[in-house]
């Protein structure tokens, strides 16, 4: 039995091993375009997340505990939740009207605080900053910043509470 051959036998040695090489250069160049499409994919499908931490410090329970209490920020008043933990700046993503942003940089020990316009205004001015310098920051600065990401995301949820309680909207 004949095993198959890729090469065909006619031609000179330098042209079977350029159509070799040409062969070879096919094959990287196909493994080449899928790893850099999945690795974008990849990233991007972490982006996507309600939590992203790099630095795996969240415990799992904290990591069940923000997307939850992200799903209930949803449910309860139409906000979402994109939390951002890394080493480097923190960098703001691409946020709608309706999305409450948590960033935290571990490393430059820095933290950063969005909530949506409307509910900006209906919690007041000072309402970021209290969660970016009193909660996020405070929590940094003591090296507890995975439960003051929690503490914070309950203190919005409180706060928003409060105000459909109260039906108080400014």
């Amino acid at each position: 039995m004949r095993m198959p051959r890729f090469l065909p036998a006619s031609g000179s040695p330098l042209e079977r091993f350029l159509r070799a090489m040409a062969l070879m250069a096919v094959f990287a160049a196909v493994l080449w375009a899928f790893e850099a499409r999945f690795s974008r994919l990849a990233d991007r499908l972490a982006q996507e997340q309600t939590v992203f931490d790099p630095t795996g410090t969240l415990t799992d329970e904290q990591r069940r505990f923000l997307p939850q209490a992200g799903d209930d920020l949803k449910s309860r008043f139409g906000l979402g939740l994109v939390v951002r933990v890394g080493q480097g700046p923190v960098e703001l993503p691409p946020l709608d009207e309706k999305t409450v942003f948590l960033g935290l940089s571990v490393g430059e020990k820095t933290a950063r605080a969005v909530l949506p316009p409307l509910a900006a205004r209906a919690l007041g001015p000072e309402s970021e900053q209290v969660v970016e310098r009193d909660i996020l920051g405070a929590s940094l600065a003591d090296g507890r910043w995975p439960e003051g990401l929690c503490a914070a995301v309950i203190f919005l949820e409180q706060q928003l509470s409060g105000l459909s309680r109260t039906g108080d909207a400014s």
